[in-house]
């Protein structure tokens, strides 16, 4: 096989992270004199890491996220009340192993969403999906749709995310918390 048919048996193999730097390898083995499965390792790497790169990407589009925040990027100065250390465990993702829940509560500007988003997108780059919603959005989208709309929407939301109810939370006059599931209380 000659580079013109290797390279489109690559492309027909679907490798395309070696495909892509396979003149690469080719001259710097020569140059080197590396062994063959030193170069041969080489180019799976490259072929892994390229997977890896579409895979995160692919999960990032997915995930609703309009940016790729950290916690490194946010301001601690802005709201010292923040309580940092909870943030950090947050950010480590543990909650998901665990099979728990995490909800972030807070007045307006104190940095929920950017919380919330950092630790969304750690969560797509350990691999992860994700669906990041603005809760106003959505319930403005539930609320303006017909009846036949409201129970597609609710359908979706469940086998998206393997919901077995839903429960709503009012934070007017007391806090309460209830429920739209038959029987849940």
């Amino acid at each position: 096989m000659n580079m013109i048919e290797i390279e489109r048996a690559l492309r027909e193999l679907r490798l395309s992270g070696i495909a892509e730097t396979l003149s690469t390898r080719v001259m710097q083995a020569q140059a080197a004199q590396q062994p063959f499965l030193e170069t041969f390792a080489a180019m799976l790497q490259d072929e892994l890491d390229r997977r890896r790169s579409r895979l995160t990407e692919r999960r990032f589009k997915r995930s609703g996220l309009d940016e790729r925040p950290s916690l490194a990027d946010f301001d601690w100065r802005f709201n010292p009340k923040l309580p940092r250390s909870a943030c950090f465990e947050l950010h480590t993702l543990k909650f998901i192993g665990e099979g728990a829940n995490a909800l972030i509560v807070g007045k307006p500007g104190t940095g929920k969403s950017h919380l919330a988003k950092a630790v969304a997108y750690q969560a797509t780059l350990q691999g992860h999906d994700v669906r990041y919603l603005e809760a106003d959005t959505e319930f403005a989208r539930y609320a303006l749709a017909s009846v036949t709309e409201r129970t597609a929407l609710l359908k979706e939301c469940r086998r998206q995310f393997k919901i077995d109810h839903l429960c709503q939370l009012n934070f007017d006059q007391g806090s309460k918390a209830g429920c739209l599931a038959p029987g849940c209380g």
